[in-house]
């Protein structure tokens, strides 16, 4: 295993806990609110990290190696 992959694999965990983390949040979170309007954008750059992650892991692709 490459070193992408082994990033991929830590980012990929980091983001399922931020994902985690922010579905409690808007559990308590009042819509329309600032706070809320924080933890969606918050989401856009954990799902792009999610997907990008996801992708090189199930395409098994490493450009450093």
């Amino acid at each position: 295993m490459g070193l992408l992959q082994a990033a991929s694999r830590t980012i990929l965990g980091i983001d399922i806990l931020f994902l985690v983390l922010l579905g409690f949040c808007f559990l308590y979170l009042e819509p329309g609110s600032g706070s809320y309007v924080v933890a969606q954008l918050t989401l856009v750059p954990v799902a792009l990290t999610f997907a990008a992650s996801a992708v090189l892991l199930y395409t098994g692709w490493d450009p450093l190696e």
